[in-house]
């Protein structure tokens, strides 16, 4: 099964933003990406920020949006989350799918062995009727023993394999 990933910084980018072609640098020099706030209090705003930001290595930090007013973080936490649902749907959905394949395929190959064995049954019956006529046949002892013989091989066969498929 393929991995479905949830790239919601894909999802909402803003191709057209001028700024994603400003070249944004911390104070260590570094080139920096522009990056997504996901987090309830920041969702969707986007910054800049120095992989060292936290330490007492660097301290560069920059907004690119706005503040967001209430009902929007009210909104998008809930979109967020009912792509995420979706997403989870989707991934259950999908191995559904395949169990249901492997499920067909197996009633198929149980179907095409029913009329395979089917079609030995009807071979062993023709083989009786042959060795009867053969029997009644008073020259044709020796045949007679020989198909006696197949039709025992045969069957041994044929109950062997049934033994192994089940």
């Amino acid at each position: 099964m393929e991995d479905i990933t949830l790239d919601l910084n894909r999802i909402c980018l803003d191709k057209e933003d001028p700024m994603l072609n400003v070249e944004v640098r911390c104070n260590h020099g570094l080139l920096l990406h522009l990056k997504t706030s996901w987090f309830d209090n920041n969702p969707e705003r986007r910054f800049w920020s120095c992989p060292y930001y936290g330490s007492n290595k660097c301290n560069f930090f920059l907004w690119r949006d706005g503040v967001v007013d209430e009902r929007s973080k009210f909104i998008l936490s809930k979109l967020v989350k009912k792509v995420k649902d979706m997403n989870e749907i989707l991934k259950i959905m999908k191995a559904k799918e395949e169990l249901v394949g492997a499920f067909s395929d197996r009633k198929i190959m149980e179907m095409e062995a029913e009329s395979i064995f089917t079609q030995i049954e009807e071979q062993c019956s023709s083989f009786v009727k042959m060795k009867d006529e053969v029997k009644n046949t008073p020259q044709k002892t020796i045949e007679v023993k020989k198909i006696e013989s197949f039709s025992s091989i045969f069957m041994f066969e044929l109950d062997f394999v049934e033994l192994n498929l089940l």
